[in-house]
């Protein structure tokens, strides 16, 4: 009885023992695969971070170029204000009534000036001087 209850605690202990270094050499395994995942996870952290910064740099940037646009468009309201005050000051109306010569002479000035660009715009032969120089 004695060599029998050796022989069964004798198998326990080896079943014990196998069944102990499966499961250390398992969570061996998982340690790995888990620092292999951290490694991948903190590589991820520093993509996104950089990333981050990034945007931040480039969201300054549009915002700088939006502080300038935005002094750009309050300077261009400035100037349209003066010049409607400029010409809310002189009476076209009494002025053409007064002198109508004047006005005429301004009117067909700029019409003869605005008439001969247009002219010059659309001339369908404008690029073949160029050409034939060119040749």
């Amino acid at each position: 009885m004695g060599f029998k209850l050796s022989i069964i605690l004798g198998g326990l202990l080896l079943v014990t023992a196998s069944g102990s270094f499966w499961y250390i050499d398992r969570l061996q395994d998982n340690i790995a695969t888990l620092k292999g995942n951290q490694i991948a996870l903190e590589s991820s952290i520093k993509q996104q971070n950089e990333s981050i910064q990034q945007h931040l740099a480039k969201q300054k940037q549009t915002q700088e170029q939006v502080n300038v646009l935005t002094a750009k468009n309050q300077e261009a309201q400035r100037e349209v204000n003066k010049l409607k005050n400029t010409f809310a000051k002189h009476d076209l109306d009494n002025l053409a009534l007064s002198k109508p010569k004047l006005i005429e002479n301004i009117v067909n000035k700029g019409t003869k000036k605005v008439k001969e660009e247009l002219i010059a715009l659309t001339n369908p032969n404008q690029f073949d001087d160029e050409e034939s120089n060119n040749s």
